[in-house]
């Protein structure tokens, strides 16, 4: 899965200290550019003392392709966290031989363990800080699942769709949780949360990782759904829509969730937290570039092949199929100009047959997320 790193076997019989000289013949490992990987090679000196040689060699290969492919994803051997184990685990799952096999599931099994061994040492050394000994494990154990669901797959995955009926809306806001989140309920309940957002509201993916806690309104009960300022394109703001269920719920994750990440950063960088409503488990603030990876898995899982900007579109379709209310669409999607807004979403909504109410359509969604909780 990579090449930039290099494993030597070092023979340290003739080390002058005792110690050392006991190690025997010890794989260690080097980049391209010839620097020693010290967490790594000292894993493998600890592992040599109880490990035969044939097995220190497989432990040695199997940590290899983990080194490779960290270097190839440009992470920081101290940013290691749950995420990137799990990213590790669903890259072993999709990886293709030269002859078009994938990996067999017992090779991708004892390279996710191994993987997992070396990483709970880390952990245990504070080479990562970032990393949860018990979300490991959780991810390590469904590694099978992730293997059968990334290599069956239903049907083929398409080019990205625009619009998406109620169904398969549906159904890519519950493969947001799962494909992330499956061990890990703060992860699951913020991704479902995100594209809930982003379908309710037609917001845009920049929109929804900059969206300001400040900016989050209190509920109006005495309305269906409360007003909230969204900052937009070039930084001009307008007025979004946020249905008072969803609302409670982006409530109840700030002051569970989201806090109890806060919590826990607090101890260890207290400047790192950011002030978005949707952080990291590290407390930064998430990118666009994160969510369209997000969504790429999510349609892999789903066979749902859709994008951040399928959500707005969605929305803005729904919207005016069921409302008919062109000049305020506009003003909820930012448009300055209608005839932009009748472009993108008059002629889709004339060709959807949906008989409903706006009212209805949010009630399903948000008893859809109820039904995901649960």
């Amino acid at each position: 899965m990579g090449s930039n790193v290099r494993c030597v076997e070092v023979d340290f019989s003739e080390a002058k200290v005792e110690k050392v000289k006991r190690l025997g013949v010890v794989p260690q490992f080097f980049s391209d550019e010839a620097t020693l990987l010290k967490a790594a090679n000292q894993y493998m000196r600890e592992k040599s003392r109880r490990l035969s040689p044939k097995s220190l060699r497989t432990e040695a290969e199997h940590l290899k392709e983990f080194l490779s492919w960290l270097f190839s994803t440009r992470m920081e051997f101290n940013e290691i966290d749950i995420d990137s184990f799990d990213y590790y685990v669903e890259a072993l799952c999709l990886y293709k031989k030269s002859n078009g096999d994938g990996l067999s599931w017992n090779t991708v099994n004892a390279r996710t363990t191994g993987v997992y061994r070396f990483l709970i040492w880390c952990y245990s050394k504070g080479h990562c800080p970032h990393l949860e000994p018990s979300d490991a494990r959780l991810v390590s154990d469904s590694a099978k699942g992730i293997y059968k669901s990334r290599r069956h797959l239903s049907r083929a995955i398409q080019e990205p769709v625009k619009f998406l009926i109620m169904e398969d809306a549906l159904k890519f806001i519950s493969a947001l949780g799962v494909i992330s989140g499956r061990n890990r309920p703060q992860v699951k309940n913020r991704n479902i949360l995100i594209g809930a957002l982003m379908l309710q509201t037609g917001i845009r993916v920049s929109e929804v990782c900059t969206f300001p806690l400040s900016d989050l309104p209190e509920v109006q009960e005495r309305l269906k759904l409360t007003p909230a300022r969204c900052v937009g394109k070039g930084g001009k703001a307008r007025v979004i829509l946020i249905p008072n269920e969803l609302l409670l719920k982006l409530w109840e994750y700030v002051d569970i969730d989201r806090e109890s990440i806060c919590e826990k950063i607090k101890k260890i960088f207290p400047d790192a937290i950011s002030t978005s409503l949707f952080i990291s488990t590290k407390g930064s603030i998430l990118t666009p570039n994160w969510v369209q990876k997000l969504f790429r898995k999510a349609g892999q899982y789903s066979s749902i092949n859709a994008h951040p900007h399928s959500l707005r579109h969605t929305f803005g379709t729904y919207h005016y199929l069921l409302n008919r209310d062109l000049q305020g669409l506009a003003k909820l999607m930012g448009h300055e100009d209608v005839q932009t807004t009748h472009e993108f979403y008059v002629d889709t909504a004339t060709k959807v047959s949906y008989a409903s109410t706006y009212s209805d359509w949010n009630k399903k969604i948000d008893t859809h997320l109820e039904e995901i909780d649960d």
